[in-house]
């Protein structure tokens, strides 16, 4: 806290203890005298109401700018407007611009949210006090050239605030905070931190029910399930399908002809690759088999499903890859129109692209979910399934996968049905964010 602010506090500016309370957590920030504070929290630990909280704290002194900055002007209108307009006081505020989204109050303080997506319009102003929330989906520079320098003439103070995503900018700032009360700098020289940063669990929080995190722990993969609920960085780099281990998922799995089968179809030419699997009565999913046909086309692949499966073919579903459905032919007709005329007619899709990371995570989440369970296993046959499993890779330093080694295929056609069957949920859970 600044020194003018605790010397100088106002009563008439004073937040409203009944409206504006906190849990421990959010106590221990609010308390903090660090000039630069960093908040790694899970979801719904009430990051925007500490927010909320300490730009209404700061709003105190006279003539103040205070910013607080998302990683878009529409975010910072969806995420923020609506909760400071609800708790600020009217008799706080002098005058209200929706287009602008600013509040200049009766003591000439001006609360101003603005969006990191444009940094350039950032530039050029003395700030007090900054929220930069969301931090992990902002870029470095939007802190480094642009917004750093607001706070130099006028000794500014800053929170930083927001959920793990891998170990990215928001990684950075949080160990800036873990260097103790003081470090040796690039001098030599040790000196006072003005950082200090903390992680905190959604559990953390009273407010969220502990069978609601149970709940979210059985329906994501471990991995995600840390990351967005017990505030921890992942590395997301390496390996994509990280929660398949062949000592664990591989073995003896055969096919049941008295059982439904689903097969995933990606329709790229080389290889052109399908999976087959057939959900159990225990709920697990087993991979029975797969069909890989190098240098090959949409008309082989429904070909060779119709050599392998014809008893069966009424009970086959397909799900295959969206693009089949757009992906137009010598005679006109599409991928999915192929499969169609060769009997393959019970066919499941998603009319446009699902994300990547939502099929990897459906994938993932079968495979081990955060609770430890197991849905998902591979007989020991489908070496191409085994082998994407394995080897398809996140590019260095991104969450894009590497497609170079030409190995994702399998994965992908596997990932179409189990992200159509049994997707990964947006879990918002239950309880009071404050």
């Amino acid at each position: 806290m600044s020194d003018s602010l605790s010397r100088h506090p106002s009563a008439r500016f004073a937040p409203t203890p009944g409206k504006l309370f906190m849990h421990k957590g959010q106590k221990e920030v609010f308390s903090d005298n660090h000039r630069f504070r960093v908040v790694v929290a899970g979801r719904r630990w009430g990051k925007s109401q500490i927010s909320k909280i300490l730009i209404m704290k700061y709003a105190a002194v006279k003539n103040r700018l205070i910013w607080y900055v998302a990683p878009s002007y529409r975010m910072s209108k969806q995420i923020m407007w609506p909760e400071l307009l609800a708790s600020i006081p009217k008799k706080w505020i002098k005058k209200v611009n929706e287009t602008n989204l600013s509040i200049k109050l009766v003591n000439g303080t001006l609360i101003e949210l603005k969006g990191a997506d444009n940094p350039d319009s950032l530039r050029g102003v003395g700030i007090h006090f900054l929220v930069m929330d969301e931090v992990q989906d902002i870029t470095p520079d939007a802190w480094i050239k642009v917004l750093r320098p607001t706070l130099a003439s006028t000794g500014g103070h800053a929170l930083f605030i927001g959920s793990p995503k891998a170990y990215n900018f928001l990684y950075d700032l949080y160990m800036l905070g873990q260097r103790g009360e003081t470090y040796i700098n690039a001098k030599g020289r040790r000196v006072r931190n003005q950082w200090r940063s903390w992680q905190f669990p959604t559990i953390t929080s009273p407010f969220i029910p502990a069978s609601e995190i149970e709940s979210a722990r059985a329906d994501m993969d471990e991995k995600s399930f840390n990351q967005e609920f017990m505030a921890s960085f992942e590395s997301m780099s390496g390996r994509v399908y990280h929660a398949f281990d062949r000592k664990t998922h591989v073995g003896t799995f055969p096919f049941n002809p008295a059982l439904p089968i689903w097969i995933g179809q990606d329709f790229n030419i080389d290889p052109m690759s399908a999976v087959v699997m057939q959900p159990q009565p225990s709920g697990e999913v087993w991979i029975v088999d797969e069909i890989v046909l190098p240098s090959s086309n949409t008309s082989e692949a429904a070909d060779e499903i119709e050599r392998r499966y014809w008893r069966y073919i009424d009970n086959i579903t397909l799900y295959p890859d969206p693009a089949g459905a757009h992906r137009q032919h010598g005679r006109g007709e599409s991928d999915l129109d192929i499969m169609r005329e060769k009997g393959l007619k019970r066919q499941k899709f998603r009319r446009k692209h699902p994300p990547v990371a939502d099929r990897v995570n459906a994938v993932n989440k079968m495979f081990k979910a955060a609770d430890g369970s197991i849905r998902l296993r591979v007989d020991e046959r489908c070496k191409e399934t085994i082998t994407s499993l394995e080897q398809t890779q996140y590019k260095e330093g991104s969450r894009d996968v590497d497609k170079a080694a030409s190995v994702e295929h399998s994965a992908d056609a596997l990932g179409y049905c189990i992200e159509y069957e049994f997707p990964s949920r947006a879990f918002t859970p239950m309880g009071i964010s404050l």
